[in-house]
């Protein structure tokens, strides 16, 4: 702190925050997986259709002892208005890569008569592609935006 030559207190700029401009903030998920089940159309009570899709993705390392271990991750990924054509098409085993957002929603599970509530995480894709080979060649797109 620095005196003022009466004594009083002079405001150095260590005592107010600086000035900065627009905070950036962030939410972007990128997941390369398998789908553990076929897609599943749904359509809501607006009539509006979308794609839910569980999608594994794996990690694995050497522990101390040198041997691998490795932990599945489950992903629950919607796709909606334009995307969920083009993940409808999606099937069981077949490798994608997609772009998200992270969201949160707060359900409640009853276990043996007592509710619990309990956030669950969700990925709603912004973007898609297949990158496993389809069986049939009927189907040319192998990837969309949700635009």
């Amino acid at each position: 702190m620095t005196a003022h030559p009466l004594g009083k207190h002079v405001p150095q700029t260590a005592d107010k925050p600086k000035e900065r401009g627009p905070t950036i903030m962030f939410n972007k998920v990128i997941l390369i997986g398998r789908l553990g089940q076929n897609a599943e159309a749904k359509t809501t009570q607006n009539n509006k259709e979308y794609v839910v899709l569980n999608i594994a993705t794996q990690e694995s390392w050497k522990n101390d002892k040198g041997d691998y271990e490795n932990r599945t991750e489950w992903h629950r990924v919607y796709a909606w208005r334009n995307l969920s054509k083009f993940a409808k098409t999606l099937q069981k085993g077949q490798l994608v890569t997609l772009e998200g957002i992270l969201r949160y929603r707060e359900v409640e599970d009853e276990v043996k008569g007592t509710t619990f509530k309990h956030r669950i995480a969700e990925i709603h894709a912004i973007s898609m592609k297949r990158l496993s080979k389809i069986e049939t060649a009927d189907d040319p797109s192998d990837g969309a935006d949700d635009e």
